[in-house]
């Protein structure tokens, strides 16, 4: 675009397409590399910059882990990317990283071979903050321009958690997201959920709806169903 509706000193316009092009600089350079050595992705024209081969299938019982920020060095991820997830996770609650907190332990069913991508998240993160910061001061132009579709982006995506084997070893460390949409006037938060795992599996991986009633006791002593049901209230209230 070369102008955009009221924007007379085109600073909107000049804002957003400066981020647009940073975000593009970073998206296409930014490696993604697993725990056993492999570089999967270089960029995000990679058809695996989003999701790949997990370093081992993951079935049955994980413990969930407070998600821990990675070696930026080590993995060569760039320090801003690493920073604004940090920030993100400071700033929002997503109700997983809360109960991780509040319970001594959290054990939840897995059933997949492939993950997402730290990186991707990550870097989708700092994207979408970047592009909700650039609108900021210029939302009143935005919001009556062809642009208007960028106000109803999310402004943040948050890394929950992790899961591990008994012994601690982390084996997805992207298990669950929150993404955050910040209302720019209000500045009440929508959230919604992603899972790597599966809440609503019981322990002996039969679905909820699937089978015949489980009893209370059982579902009350269900970390998955526990969490399931926390998820499902924090979307009811939003």
């Amino acid at each position: 675009m070369t102008s955009l509706e009221r924007d007379k000193e085109s600073k909107a316009l000049r804002s957003l397409q400066e981020v647009c092009q940073r975000i593009e600089a970073m998206g296409k350079t930014l490696p993604v590399k697993k725990r056993d050595g492999r570089v999967v992705a270089n960029g995000w024209n990679d058809e695996h910059f989003a999701v790949t081969r997990n370093e081992f299938k993951e079935v049955g019982d994980r413990v969930l882990l407070p998600y821990q920020s990675p070696d930026g060095d080590t993995l060569g991820i760039p320090w801003e990317i690493i920073h604004a997830h940090d920030v993100t996770a400071d700033s929002h609650e997503g109700v997983i990283d809360t109960t991780i907190q509040y319970e001594a332990r959290v054990s939840i069913s897995m059933f997949h071979s492939d993950e997402v991508n730290e990186e991707a998240i990550l870097f989708a993160n700092w994207a979408f903050r970047s592009i909700h910061d650039a609108i900021v001061p210029y939302r009143h132009i935005i919001a009556g321009s062809s642009l208007s579709w960028l106000i109803q982006l999310p402004d943040a995506i948050e890394i929950l958690c992790s899961t591990a084997e008994e012994d601690g070893e982390i084996v997805t460390e992207c298990s669950a997201t929150c993404i955050n949409y910040k209302d720019f006037e209000t500045k009440k938060i929508r959230r919604s959920f992603t899972c790597q795992f599966h809440p609503e599996l019981l322990s002996d991986l039969r679905a909820i709806g699937n089978s015949e009633a489980p009893s209370y006791a059982t579902l009350k002593n269900d970390d998955g169903v526990r969490l399931f049901v926390r998820l499902l209230y924090a979307g009811m209230q939003e």
